[in-house]
């Protein structure tokens, strides 16, 4: 084990979901998720959200840390100790350390004998339905409405705070037990019902790498946010709320100083009890293996079931098959059965997923592709021209203009291949803007006057519905004046509860009327693709479809991995998966790369192309899609 031993708040929720994950941790063993602190940074929101709430607090003073020593550890807590003998003060990311446990609240405000420890989130906060529960029902938003016990999405968070109030109960009581202060808890966090007056608020924060920064746990660790507005503006207008959460922390104090308490002890005696059982959990366990680093968490538990081919837990919804409290699959695992093969066909009675996971298995079996009886109709049926969709999108946490909320929906770029009729080669169109924040109507006009009224509309999944839904809402909230544009959103997207779409899902056509075995029991896009161009080389030699073939040492390359690479600056760049490109436009736009207009238009360039051929090739695998799903069809008729 790595030394000194503690567990923080980080720790304490990996062991919450599996105690072996925590001892992989410790090990330092690799993760397949693992992304370097400013991508982190700039995804979740908190840079913003913490930079706000430090400049609310001017006179914060910082309490530096290191994690290498436990002399460090016990220094830096002994200085927040010495702080708290102080009438008044605030302190940023003091050190709360007693007996190996260890976390750093994030606000700590000392007034006389009264200590709140505020915990900055950027989850969003609605504070309407929040007092309506207080206030009618004796409830929360962070309790369960049928059992009034702390649960749900909120959980995690309150059980962080208590973490930290029950280890400053324990310095307090060690180091300072004549002080006596009452501590309260808080949230701060962006209220979804609150609006801002400072328009174009977002420009006023930039975050940039750090080329060096201290050996630290902490938020920010390795960038700087810069704030260049009016500070007393700021405090003026506030979209953040800071709500109580006194009765829930206390609630969760004891049985997570316990839990915490029990996992330290795991570590500290090195029991083999932190070794949990294996189970259909491991599914998504992201200590795997990587070029770098060869330890890899998941086959040291799983053993030689990690490698059994047609592995059950690749099964399609396979966690559902038996009862909740006793999954079936649980039960095979224990049995040293991992192929999905090993599942008792009579078992698989749930209709809403026995289907698919018949079809999986049957076909799997036979290493055969699978379409229903009714594709063919479908395909068919289908209206020309084919206009094939796909959106790139943000939310951010600042809201983008005055008098808009946080968390709009900020729709940047689209692409579209269109098929006018049979036989016609696919044309591509596309639209992105990165010179406004708020471009969600000039992007639906661009759209609408691409698509027109005619044909039938492709998407994969529901996100364009829901885009063009938001889009719709956010003409009426701000006053948007265009009846074409608004009367073709109405016409094509669903709205509510009621109506139709007028967007065709290819996801939900695929899970009901086409399976792969390369595709396993999964449907999107990026499983569904390589699995058809990998195995169907007829494709290949389609002239539109070539610049996307590629070989190596034997193995057709998924499009994907074939989309070019660019060096920007100092780096090797691709966007390949959506969240790249949510995260390249949102670096372009409030990052450091954002002034590069004004400097490097070479550099914005580079950028933009690819943006573009990301979203450009995701209406083309959809394409691609299309025209086996007709091959195959037309073979059966």
């Amino acid at each position: 084990m790595s030394h000194p031993i503690y567990l923080t708040k980080s720790d304490l929720k990996t062991a919450r979901s599996c105690t072996t994950k925590l001892y992989y941790k410790k090990l330092g063993y690799p993760t397949v998720d693992r992304v370097d602190g400013y991508t982190r940074i700039l995804a979740d929101g908190n840079f913003i959200v913490s930079k706000i709430a430090h400049l609310l607090y001017p006179d914060g003073i910082y309490i530096s840390a290191n994690l290498k020593t436990e002399e460090s550890l016990v220094n830096a807590a002994q200085e927040t100790i010495a702080y708290l003998q102080q009438e008044n003060v605030v302190l940023f990311e003091p050190v709360l350390y007693h007996n190996h446990k260890l976390a750093r609240a994030d606000i700590l405000v000392k007034q006389g004998d009264r200590i709140e420890i505020i915990e900055i989130r950027s989850k969003g906060f609605d504070s309407n339905t929040h007092e309506d529960l207080v206030k009618y029902r004796n409830l929360s938003l962070f309790r369960n409405k049928r059992t009034g016990k702390v649960g749900g999405e909120w959980r995690y968070i309150i059980e962080d705070v208590a973490y930290q109030v029950g280890i400053l109960q324990e310095m307090l009581a060690q180091h300072l037990p004549d002080l006596k202060v009452e501590i309260s808890p808080y949230l701060l966090v962006p209220d979804r019902t609150k609006t801002t007056a400072i328009d174009n608020f977002a420009s006023y924060f930039q975050i940039q790498r750090l080329s060096s920064h201290r050996n630290s746990f902490s938020k920010l660790n390795g960038v700087a946010v810069n704030f260049t507005g009016d500070i007393q503006e700021l405090e003026k207008d506030q979209f953040l709320t800071k709500v109580s959460i006194e009765t829930e922390v206390a609630e969760l104090i004891e049985p997570t100083i316990t839990a915490a308490q029990k996992y330290l002890d795991y570590l500290i005696e090195r029991s083999p009890e932190i070794f949990a059982p294996i189970s259909k959990g491991c599914k998504s366990c992201e200590y795997r293996a990587n070029d770098r680093d060869e330890r890899d968490g998941f086959k040291q538990c799983w053993g030689d079931l990690a490698d059994v081919e047609h592995h059950v837990l690749e099964l399609y919804q396979m966690g559902r098959i038996g009862s909740h409290e006793a999954p079936l699959v649980n039960e095979l695992i224990l049995q040293g059965k991992a192929s999905m093969f090993d599942v008792p066909l009579e078992a698989l009675d749930d209709y809403t997923y026995s289907y698919r996971q018949l079809i999986q298995i049957e076909y799997t079996q036979k290493n055969k592709e699978w379409i229903s009886e009714q594709l063919p109709t479908i395909i068919k049926q289908v209206e020309y021209p084919i206009h094939f969709i796909d959106f790139e999108t943000s939310r951010m946490v600042i809201p983008y203009r005055a008098g808009m909320q946080t968390y709009e929906q900020v729709a940047f770029q689209w692409s579209c291949h269109t098929i006018a009729e049979p036989d016609a080669l696919p044309v591509q169109t596309e639209w992105l803007d990165l010179e406004n924040t708020f471009p969600n109507f000039q992007f639906a006009e661009s759209l609408m006057e691409a698509l027109g009224d005619r044909g039938t509309i492709l998407t994969w999944a529901t996100h364009e519905n829901s885009v063009l839904r938001d889009i719709y809402y956010q003409m009426q909230t701000y006053g948007y004046h265009n009846p074409q544009l608004q009367t073709w959103l109405a016409n094509t997207a669903k709205l509510g509860t009621k109506g139709k779409s007028n967007l065709v899902d290819m996801n939900a056509i695929t899970l009901k009327h086409y399976f792969h075995p390369l595709m396993k029991g999964r449907t999107s896009l990026k499983c569904v693709l390589p699995a058809i161009w990998k195995t169907n080389p007829y494709l290949h030699e389609i002239p539109y479809f070539q610049e996307y073939y590629r070989e190596v040492d034997g193995e057709i390359l998924n499009p994907y991995d074939v989309l070019a690479q660019l060096q920007i600056g100092d780096l090797i760049q691709v966007v390949n998966e959506g969240a790249g490109a949510m995260l390249a436009y949102q670096d372009l736009m409030f990052g450091e790369n954002r002034d590069l207009g004004l400097h490097n238009q070479a550099m914005r360039s580079q950028w933009k192309e690819l943006l573009y051929q990301y979203c450009r090739l995701d209406t083309m695998a959809m394409v691609i899609i299309w025209k086996h799903w007709q091959k195959l069809c037309a073979a059966v008729l």
